[in-house]
């Protein structure tokens, strides 16, 4: 299962980070930007966190966030999520960001078809949870008794 980082300190589950090397010219920014849907924020005025100078929503809960590597010139593609996305989902993100890493840095690798599924639950497993959706089916069973379809 994906583990809590340092960086996400409320909560959030690093699901994968792709490494790489680029200048971050105009022309690369432009690249990411539009292979990602990528906001960035590279303008220390715009923006009061200079270690996250760009971020692409994934999904409801889940973000891709452009970070500053530990030298110059290094970068790293970090994604993370508050929810509960499906493993398919989670691949499918995770190949979009490599490709994008790749145009700008060669050596990036693209990640293969993964061979077990991750322990990411894809729903909440709680009893709260179980209750409510049992509840909820109840409700649309009853509606369809009250309501018989006519032929």
């Amino acid at each position: 299962m994906p583990t809590p980082t340092a960086a996400h300190a409320r909560g959030a589950i690093t699901l994968f980070q792709i490494p790489f090397a680029s200048a971050m010219s105009d022309a690369d920014l432009a690249l990411l930007a539009r292979m990602l849907d990528l906001s960035t924020h590279m303008s220390p005025k715009m923006r009061p966190d200079p270690t996250s100078p760009g971020v692409a929503r994934l999904d409801h809960y889940s973000g891709l966030f452009l970070k500053r590597g530990p030298a110059e010139g290094q970068w790293v593609l970090e994604a993370g999520t508050w929810g509960y996305p499906s493993p398919q989902s989670v691949h499918e993100w995770h190949l979009l960001a490599a490709g994008a890493a790749h145009q700008l840095d060669p050596t990036v690798t693209l990640p293969g078809r993964p061979t077990a599924s991750p322990k990411t639950p894809t729903r909440p497993r709680s009893r709260a949870a179980n209750k409510r959706l049992a509840r909820i089916r109840r409700h649309i069973v009853g509606l369809q008794w009250a309501y018989p379809r006519r032929p």
